[in-house]
C-alpha cells in the first residue's frame, strides 16, 4: 500500500502540527505502508521519508498559500491514499482517496486574526475566492478535526460532517515538573505575536496583582517592546522569556500554579495539555478547543479569568491529580490509534 502525506514544510522545532505530522509518519511506517513527503519547501528535519517539493528553498512568509499550493508536488504522486495535514482541502481526491486532518478554516467565523483587520482580510482573500472549489473537493473527501470545536467550523464552510481525533501531546517532560504545591504566579505560553493575545496576559497581571511570567518563540520584537511598554503603563509585574529551551520551560512550569491560555478561537491549544500535566490549573477561553478539555476552569471575560486565577492558585492536590490524569489520555500512541481507525475505514 502506498499513501502521501502532505504538509507544506517540516521544521526542526516541536509545534502542535510538527507533533501531528512526525506522529503521522510514524504511524505509517509502523503499518508498513510505502509513503512519500510532499511539501512547498524542502524539510529541515528528516522523518525517514522521500519527499517532494514544490521550491528547493525554505520559505518563511505566505504560511496558508504554501499549504494550497503542495498540491503541486502532491498531484506528483500516485498514492492509495493521501493524509493531507495542511486542512486546505487542496483538489486531490481525482487521483486517490483524500484524507484531511483539519483545524477551524480561515474563512469561518472562528475568532482569529484572519478576520480581525482589513490587513489579513485582504491576504486571505485569494484563497477565500477558491472557496467553492475547496468546498467541492471537502465533500469528496475524509475528514478529521482536532477538536469538536474545530469539527463545527468545518461543518459551517464546507458543509461536511467529520471525526475528531484530538493531535498527540509529549507529556513526558512536563509529567517530570509534576508538583501539588506551586509558587504564587501565572504562566502563560505562546509566540511574541499580535494573533496569540499575549497582552491579556499582561492585563491580567494587573488586573490581579498576581505576577505572570510568559513563554514563547519571538515572531515579533515589535510586538514585544509593546507588551513590556503595556506592562510598564500598568504596572504589571509580568516577566517575559522569549526563545527559552525546553529545559528552562520545565524549570518555570515547576513552580508555577497557574496555566493562563490568553488566545480565543484556538483550534486545540497544545500548551494546555503540557501544563496540565505539570499539575498546573489551566484557565481558557470559553471560545477555544480548549473549553473541551477543561469547560470548568474557563472564561468569557478577563474579570471572570481573574476570578479563576485567584481561586486556584491553591487549588487542592486532588484537583491537580486530575488535570494529570486527563492530560495522559492526549499521548502519542492513543493519537495513532484513532488516526488509523479513520484511515482504515476509508480506504476500505
Amino acid at each position: 500500500m502506498k499513501s502521501t502525506l502532505v504538509i507544506h514544510r517540516v521544521t526542526k522545532s516541536v509545534s502542535g502540527e510538527g507533533n501531528v505530522v512526525r506522529a503521522s509518519a510514524e504511524l505509517l511506517k509502523e503499518k508498513k505502508v510505502d509513503t512519500t513527503l510532499a511539501t512547498f519547501s524542502p524539510p529541515l528535519d528528516d522523518l525517514g521519508l522521500p519527499n517532494l517539493s514544490v521550491v528547493p528553498f525554505k520559505l518563511r512568509l505566505f504560511d496558508k498559500y504554501q499549504r494550497a499550493f503542495t498540491y503541486i508536488s502532491a498531484r506528483k504522486t500516485r498514492p492509495d491514499f493521501f493524509l493531507n495535514i495542511t486542512a486546505i482541502p487542496i483538489p486531490l481526491s481525482d487521483i486517490a482517496k483524500h484524507i484531511i486532518y483539519g483545524v477551524a478554516p480561515e474563512f469561518s467565523s472562528v475568532p482569529s486574526k484572519y478576520n480581525s483587520s482589513l490587513v489579513w482580510k485582504l491576504y486571505i482573500l485569494p484563497l477565500r475566492g477558491l472557496l467553492k472549489r475547496f468546498r467541492e473537493e471537502a465533500q469528496r473527501s475524509v475528514f478529521i478535526a482536532n477538536s469538536r470545536y474545530s469539527s463545527k467550523a468545518i461543518r459551517e464552510i464546507y458543509g461536511v460532517d467529520s471525526e475528531v481525533v484530538y493531535p498527540p501531546v509529549d507529556v513526558t517532560d512536563f509529567l517530570k515538573a509534576y508538583h501539588e504545591e506551586g509558587e504564587p504566579f501565572f504562566l502563560t505560553i505562546g509566540r511574541f505575536e499580535p494573533g496569540k493575545r499575549l497582552d491579556l496576559a499582561v492585563r491580567l497581571s494587573a488586573m490581579t496583582g498576581i505576577r505572570g511570567v510568559i513563554v514563547g518563540s519571538m515572531e515579533s520584537d515589535s510586538y514585544l517592546k509593546r507588551l513590556v511598554k503595556l506592562s510598564k503603563e500598568l504596572k504589571a509585574d509580568v516577566q517575559f522569556l522569549p526563545n527559552v529551551k525546553r529545559e528552562h520551560l520545565i524549570e518555570v512550569m515547576k513552580r508555577a500554579s497557574i496555566y493562563f491560555h490568553p488566545t480565543l478561537g484556538e483550534h486545540f491549544g497544545i500548551p494546555i495539555v503540557e501544563a496540565m500535566a505539570a499539575g498546573l490549573v489551566p484557565i481558557v477561553p470559553r471560545e477555544s478547543g480548549g473549553f473541551e478539555i477543561v469547560p470548568e476552569f474557563s472564561y468569557d471575560t478577563l474579570e471572570e479569568a481573574s476570578e479563576l486565577v485567584k481561586n486556584n492558585l491553591k487549588a487542592p492536590s486532588s484537583v491537580r491529580r486530575d488535570l494529570r490524569e486527563k492530560a495522559l489520555g492526549f499521548d502519542r500512541r492513543i493519537f495513532k490509534e484513532r488516526m488509523w481507525n479513520v484511515i482504515e475505514r476509508a480506504i476500505t
